[in-house]
């Protein structure tokens, strides 16, 4: 275990390595716009994402059953994640009227489809994980009345032993 984290560490080094010299040969401009977006990054996750997932965490408390807790929760996570991805391609169309390979998808469309995978999948987990119901009882009825038996007259004590020697006439 001790040279597979050793591994994965000299990896990681070497891939944080080769991303610091792709960023140093960019221009100044590149850097900006990779700084802004960062900075943004993090500010919409501080601001944005993390209130509103406690927001809909609270209220999805309040609402729904216990049993949906966990399912909601993890679906409200994706859609929450699938809108932040979705913010840079959705309010920018037609950005460049002159190179129609630039949002050459219809964005809407994909995000919708992948909002109902989620929620479809959602409901597939609950229906599947349903409490099963078992098939209600007959009524008990009181057990039918039988004679009491009497009670049964203890045995007599034993005799005592007679000693041997002596004989019965």
């Amino acid at each position: 275990m001790t040279v597979f984290r050793i591994l994965l560490a000299l990896s990681g080094i070497g891939f944080a390595a080769y991303g610091i010299d792709l960023l140093l040969q960019m221009n100044t401009t590149d850097l900006k716009s990779i700084a802004t977006w960062f900075i943004g990054g993090i500010l919409a996750e501080n601001l944005i994402y993390g209130p509103a997932a406690a927001v809909v965490g609270l209220l999805g408390h309040h609402l729904l059953p216990a049993r949906w807790w966990k399912a909601s929760a993890i679906g409200a996570i994706c859609t929450l994640s699938l809108l932040l991805l979705a913010v840079p391609v959705l309010g920018r169309a037609n950005a460049v009227p002159g190179n129609h390979t630039i949002l050459d998808r219809n964005y809407p469309a994909g995000l919708a489809l992948s909002l109902l995978t989620v929620w479809v999948a959602v409901a597939v987990y609950l229906f599947m994980t349903r409490p099963h119901r078992v098939a209600a009882r007959p009524v008990a009825t009181a057990p039918p009345k039988v004679p009491p038996v009497p009670p049964e007259v203890p045995p007599a004590p034993p005799q005592p032993a007679e000693p041997s020697g002596q004989q019965r006439e």
